[in-house]
């Protein structure tokens, strides 16, 4: 680095160091300026994370930046993914005063820290300051693509494979349509030039003729729709929503085609949209150019995402929502399970988790708006060092692909033989691949290919993209953050370089002068390029010739070639001064200049070729930014054609106009004014549709964000030992005031009849029909809606087996008839179905609905009627939920259901309190009794193990009541009798008693060390790295809180393996849902209903479901549950107070899922572990898939 930085990187500095978005041209040195607001930002103490675009840039800027925080004093550090970095690396980067990362992985460690079981593993403690590096391609352009952590979402695998021949079936169909319709769109375009030849045409004789064809055209047109029309549409193609969506008849189609029946009843119901992917992989979805096919880490073929802005591969990332394996199917690759999300979070919401947030690019103005709007960023334009000199040359526009693809190719051939360096920026990789193979075929040009396959040589082939004669084709971000430094020349190189591109004869050397080599170049470039009468001009014509004239002839030659619209007979009296004028207006001629150039530089730098418009302007902008660094030369020049995607998508209406008057014809290409316009209105509305979408995936990610914080500030005090006694303690109140409501309430024993109608009748009614009413109108209700109900779905459901535009063929008899049997005992014969009459179908199922509903005998609902019922209800699920032996008489006296729940949560907290005292010493001595029993099973060191045992408990006993008990001096060998003693040394432990041992404590000294040692004597406890770093924040509260913890630890890990196990399965059940709310929200819209507002109220719906349901399976363990204690190895001794369990296997499964987030690789199976599954809430779905609640099954019996 330079002893001191230039001033304009000093402005940058500042700019970042207040939080803002410094925006900096290409080349003025971001790579520093970033570390002099890291180290203003250390000075406050801050931690500086700096978010940079890919892994490679992470570790190359890292350590180019090391010596500089080195000789101030901090530590910088890097993180990569799991497949680069172990644990620790990960751990040891993050206690740096400066961490370097990508977006993806700052923000995957942040979902994987919240999903981790102990506090010790978490990484990133703090989130600061982020100082973002290329801030527009990640704050913006990776903004519409969320952070998603997934695990697997299917027991059963999908039919990926059926939907795959379903659609290669439909594409294959609809091809005589896309061939019609292709032709329409070609007629169209013909006919709109044929009327802009009849606008701008000067000869009134040719009118009449133009106007013959224009007719001719328009009945073409007329002939190519109708005969479009005979054909049939099966999907729609929306290229610009990247959406297709089937017809009706595509549908019928595909039901004929899988011979399964209708696609909308039973286990078909996933067809439609398996099929709908599908279709999108084969119609939207394009090979090298939206993804690659390429080998993971274990050898095998797999798809891997196109970045659309980078060029670069997303190894790891997969589309949602079954794409992805949709276009496997396609692909022929091995089809990965589909996934279903377990941690979330936008690019939006994680950067504003950030204290501080600043940004620096080269092109930010553009988006000034959004980055306000969305993250209150200024942008401040800081001017460049020294100014640009690249020169921006307007747009060339062609009718066709061809036409600018082989203009493209000449104009690299122009440059490349002068020796100037050529950088060519596509689209995709297909498009490169297909540059790269016409400049071989055409020229035999050599030249490097960079794109998302050979990404990891990405900067070095970059840095030398300026070099003499270097031909570079990228995607067009590719080696982003790599300067292109302009290479040297001299003549020996440029004569080898002009050797090469046959412009010099090979006798020439370098010893020769500039004018001797100059002109024996443009005598051997006359014998390969000069004709006369239509052949090559002879040797002897040549020798007869001076140099000035052969020089004249030349360039003759070269303008009417090269310059468009130029007339013979001008040039052939023009002199050499205007010949040579006139090829400088092209800006892309180079041969009549040639001579000893000092460097690059000379020639004019880097020249940027664009093969097409992105959709955003500022992308364009860093493309043309690569070029012209320092005050360097330089130039650049878009080439379009009307039938680029852009194009396509968003101006085809504005250039069939434009067409019509400019007359336009093949093989032209034109520099417009108004076409550059209307390219520009092209992108503006790409960018306003994308700034929408951005805009509009953070706001349905307001109320994940809300729960997210709200989730994780529950999970995270649990997950470091903080308030576990009252978050455990609140949950069984709560659920004790919440149950006192629900059966105290007025309308419970209404809900509870309408439930058991459900439970037997198999249809709903609701509960509002049965309130405030006696025995017999009850039943009467019973017996009247129960038939109602029941003939509204038999009616539903036999209309939907038997679609009146289905053929009988396709429907699925055997599905109607097990339906009709399972849930009303009818037996419907297969003739009576394929009479194609529905009504008799339903008049049978009627009937054998109303015999099965009389045999019910519904006085049993009398049970629900009888007085003080709900009264009765809450002291039974007392009874049950707490272990709580209660009368229904105790809520005699309540006047409201609060009282009675303030009643039953007093009854609770006084059980809880108990169960604080009795849980550690029981847990102790149950623990003592297994290794007890464990040595009698080794009579060879039974002994030793059995004394460690006893050794053991008596150590514990002493450390956490003050018994002085040992192996020999124990009152009693009856494990009942030592527990009673225990109870009562127990319950004299009080706040006096812990104040004592925290002076006793604090008395060895306040240190962290002196802390440390004091647990460990006297309390058998360790202090992990988590803990010591609590109690060096303030060791007064951390000693008396830890002995508080300390005397019901057994318990308190109990209980906090608990709250995790639920919570971490009640969030990915959450997550799953609110995925459900998102793919249907957009169907309120059909009830004139605001989605977004819509989704709102849904999500609180689906987070407050989720709070009951922790809320519920918390209450049902916590005062009940308790861990059997396992047989540890004798030389285990004092582990015995470790009480708690490791994490589920569940939880494992879904911690190393969430470790290979962003990595390639098959996911990681899950196994639900035994305790796992006894966590079930009594009023959720019974795990042994019965469809009934799991206190009317199972639940009922455990």
């Amino acid at each position: 680095f330079r002893a001191r930085p230039f001033d304009v990187q000093i402005i940058g500095g500042v700019v970042l160091s207040e939080g803002q978005i410094a925006e900096m041209k290409t080349g003025e040195g971001k790579t520093i300026v970033g570390p002099l607001a890291c180290y203003l930002a250390s000075l406050e103490k801050m931690q500086v994370h700096v978010v940079t675009v890919n892994d490679y840039l992470v570790q190359r800027d890292r350590d180019w930046t090391f010596p500089f925080f080195r000789a101030l004093g901090l530590a910088v550090g890097a993180i990569h993914p799991m497949h680069m970095q172990s644990h620790e690396g990960k751990r040891e980067a993050y206690s740096c005063d400066v961490v370097y990362g990508t977006t993806a992985e700052f923000g995957f460690d942040y979902l994987r820290d919240n999903m981790k079981t102990r506090p010790e593993d978490q990484v990133q403690r703090r989130r600061q300051f982020a100082i973002v590096d290329e801030v527009d391609s990640i704050l913006i352009d990776e903004a519409r693509t969320p952070l998603i952590i997934s695990g697997m979402a299917h027991a059963i695998k999908p039919r990926y494979e059926m939907a795959d021949r379903l659609a290669k079936h439909l594409v294959s169909k609809q091809a005589p349509w896309e061939t019609t319709d292709e032709q329409v769109k070609v007629a169209q375009s013909k006919a709109a030039n044929i009327e802009g030849e009849i606008r701008n045409t000067r000869d009134s004789a040719a009118k009449p003729v133009l106007r013959d064809s224009l007719k001719a055209a328009q009945a073409e047109l007329r002939e190519l729709e109708k005969v479009r029309d005979k054909s049939v549409q099966y999907y729609e193609v929306e290229l610009d929503k990247k959406r297709a969506t089937l017809t009706n008849e595509g549908i019928a189609e595909a039901q004929r085609e899988a011979k399964i029946g209708s696609f909308y009843v039973g286990e078909n119901v996933d067809m439609p949209h398996l099929l709908e992917q599908a279709v999108r992989g084969h119609t939207v979805y394009q090979r090298d150019r939206d993804y690659v096919v390429a080998p993971d880490d274990q050898g095998q073929q797999t798809i891997v995402i196109v970045d659309q802005n980078t060029g670069r591969k997303m190894v790891g990332r997969q589309w949602s929502d079954g794409l992805h394996q949709a276009v496997e199917a396609k692909e022929g690759v091995p089809i990965k399970e589909e996934t279903q999300t377990m941690a979330t979070i936008t690019i939006q919401n994680f950067f504003k988790l950030y204290k501080r947030l600043a940004g620096m690019t080269g092109t930010a103005d553009t988006e000034a708006t959004e980055f306000y709007e969305i993250y209150k960023l200024g942008v401040v334009s800081i001017p460049t060092n020294k100014p640009v000199v690249r020169g921006d040359r307007n747009d060339l526009v062609f009718l066709s692909q061809k036409d600018k693809w082989s203009s493209i190719v000449d104009e690299i051939k122009r440059f490349h033989d002068a020796g100037r360096p050529v950088l060519v920026g596509t689209t995709s990789v297909e498009k490169s691949e297909y540059l790269s193979r016409e400049l071989k075929k055409k020229y035999g040009i050599h030249h490097e290919v960079l794109n998302a396959k050979q990404h990891e040589r990405e900067a070095e082939i970059v840095a030398g993209a300026g070099k003499l004669g270097a031909v570079m084709i990228a995607t067009n971000m590719a080696g982003r953050g790599t300067d292109i430094k302009l290479g040297k020349s001299e003549p020996a190189l440029l004569i080898e370089h002009w050797k090469r591109r046959d412009l010099c004869p090979k006798e020439v050397t370098a010893e020769w002068s500039e004018e001797r080599v100059l002109t024996a170049m443009n005598r051997h470039m006359a014998k390969r390029m000069l004709r006369r009468e239509g052949r090559p001009i002879s040797a002897a014509e040549l020798d007869g010739m001076s140099d000035e004239d052969v020089r004249l002839a030349l360039l003759r030659h070269w303008v009417l070639e090269a310059v468009p619209g130029v007339a013979e007979s001008k040039v052939a009296t023009a002199n050499a001064q205007d010949l040579e004028d006139n090829l400088d207006s092209l800006g892309n001629f180079m041969l009549h200049r040639l001579r000893f150039f000092a460097a690059v530089e000379d020639m004019g730098g880097l020249h940027i070729i664009g093969t097409e418009r992105h959709e955003s302007r500022r992308i364009d902008n860093q493309l043309r930014g690569r070029a012209g660094r320092q005050g360097d030369q330089g130039s650049s020049r878009f080439f379009l054609a009307l039938d680029d995607e852009l194009m396509k998508m968003f101006a085809g209406k504005a250039t069939l106009g434009l067409l019509s008057k400019l007359g336009m014809k093949e093989g032209d290409a034109i520099e417009a004014p108004m076409l550059t316009r209307a390219v520009e209105k092209a992108q503006r509305k790409v960018e306003e549709r994308n700034f929408q979408m951005r805009k509009t995936i953070l706001e349905y990610d307001e109320p994940m964000e809300y729960q997210r914080r709200k989730f994780y500030g529950l999970r995270q005090p649990v997950l470091e030992h903080r308030g576990v006694r009252s978050i455990a303690l609140q949950y069984i109140e709560e659920s004790a005031m919440d149950s006192a409501r629900r059966h105290l309430g007025p309308d419970y024993v209404a809900k509870e009849i309408a439930e058991w109608v459900r439970e037997h009748y198999n249809v709903s009614i609701d509960a509002e029909r049965f309130a405030g009413k006696d025995r017999d109108k009850v039943r009467k209700v019973i017996d009247i809606e129960t038939l109602e109900e029941a003939t509204v779905t038999i009616g539903n459901t036999v209309g939907e087996y038997m679609a009146s535009d289905t053929d009988s063929s396709e429907w699925n008899v055997e599905e109607l008839q097990d339906w009709a049997r399972t849930n009303f005992g009818a037996e419907v014969p297969r003739d009576l179905v394929l009479a194609e009459d529905a009504e008799p179908v339903k008049r049978l199922i009627e009937a054998a609905a109303s015999a099965k509903f009389r045999a019910i005998d519904n006085s049993a609902v009398d049970a629900f009627l009888v007085p003080n019922y709900g009264a009765a209800a809450l002291a039974q699920w007392a009874n049950n939920k707490f272990g709580i032996q209660l009368d229904p008489t105790v809520f005699k006296d309540c006047r409201t259901p609060d009282e009675a729940g303030d009643k039953l949560a007093e009854r609770a907290r006084t059980f809880f309190q108990d169960r604080e005292v009795r849980y550690p010493i029981e847990f102790a001595i149950e623990s003592t009794s297994t290794r007890l029993q464990q040595a009698q099973q080794d009579p060879e060191n039974g002994k030793d193990q059995a004394g460690a045992a006893l050794t053991d408990f008596c150590a514990w006993a002493r450390a956490r009541y003050g018994v002085d008990w040992t192996p020999e001096t124990l009152p009693s060998q009856q494990p009942a009798d030592l527990a009673k003693l225990l109870l009562d040394e127990a319950r004299k432990v009080d706040e006096s008693v812990i104040e004592r041992r925290a002076q006793a404590c604090l008395a060895a000294g306040t240190d962290t060390e002196s802390i440390g040692n004091w647990f460990e004597k006297e309390c058998m406890v360790h202090l992990g790295e988590f803990d010591r770093e609590q109690c060096a924040a303030d060791p007064q509260t951390y000693v008396r809180a830890r002995l508080r913890s300390f005397m019901r630890q057994e318990l308190e890990q109990f209980e906090r393996w608990v709250l995790l196990q639920i919570y971490d399965d009640a969030w990915k059940n959450n997550l799953h849902s609110m995925d459900q709310l998102r793919d249907s929200i957009g169907f309120r819209g059909i009830a004139q209903k605001d989605p977004r507002i819509e989704f709102k109220k849904g999500a609180a719906e689906t987070f407050n479901e989720m709070e009951e349901s922790i809320r519920e399976r918390a209450s049902d363990i916590l005062l009940k549950g308790r861990l059997a204690p396992q047989a540890r190895p004798a030389q285990n001794a004092g582990l015995m107070t470790d009480a708690e369990p490791g994490p589920t296997a569940e939880q494992r499964a879904q911690i190393e899922q969430a470790e290979m987030a962003g990595v390639s690789g098959e996911p990681v199976k899950k196994e639900l572990s035994d305790k796992a599954m006894k966590v079930v809430g009594r009023n959720e779905p019974c795990p042994c898939g019965s469809g009934k609640k799991y206190k009317a099954c199972h639940g009922a019996t455990a």
